[in-house]
């Protein structure tokens, strides 16, 4: 006890108790923390990593877009129900061709002639005076004949002389070197 005496002094006697009061705390603390009372404020960044998270603890609203890799695609849904019809359309005139000549539909054609290769003469009704009326054409690109680069062209009565005119208009269709060549297109009269 003498020994023990000797070398307990103020300073010995004073960091005992503190050592006391710290461990003492933090074990209340551990044992004692009200539920919830730590929050994101209290936290360091990146004191929760990986390892500390439970498996499936973590709900996709936990996560900010794109940080989650998109699941296989589901089952496609029931059709919807129909739209209402859209308004009338402004085309004095419109057909799709295929390449053989056939009119497949149209609104004021009375026939399609298939003249020569690349060559159609398209018949319009509706008193639709060929003079002075424009129309345009494109390629059908569902038609399986149409390949990359075909070109399609509505020319004058005169440049090949082979439909009527007043009531007819030509349409030439094109392969990608501009040769004559059997194409599927649309036609319009605006």
């Amino acid at each position: 006890m003498k020994h023990l005496r000797k070398r307990l002094t103020y300073a010995n006697v004073m960091s005992s108790i503190a050592v006391f009061f710290v461990l003492g705390g933090a074990a209340f603390a551990a044992i004692k923390l009200p539920a919830n009372s730590v929050g994101t404020k209290q936290l360091k960044n990146n004191a929760v990593t990986s390892p500390k998270v439970k498996d499936g603890s973590l709900l996709g609203s936990d996560f900010k877009a794109g940080q989650l890799p998109a699941g296989p695609q589901g089952a496609q849904g029931p059709q919807g129900p129909q739209g209402p019809q859209g308004p009338a359309g402004s085309a004095k005139a419109w057909a799709v061709v295929y390449a053989a000549g056939n009119l497949v539909k149209g609104f004021n054609i009375q026939s399609v002639t298939k003249v020569g290769t690349g060559l159609y003469c398209i018949t319009v009704g509706g008193g639709i005076n060929t003079t002075n009326s424009a129309a345009l054409a494109v390629p059908d690109w569902s038609d399986v004949a149409v390949a990359n680069g075909d070109s399609v062209q509505v020319v004058s009565e005169q440049a090949f002389n082979s439909c009527s005119p007043n009531t007819q208009f030509q349409v030439r269709t094109l392969n990608s070197s501009n040769a004559s060549k059997d194409d599927g297109f649309d036609f319009m009269v605006p």
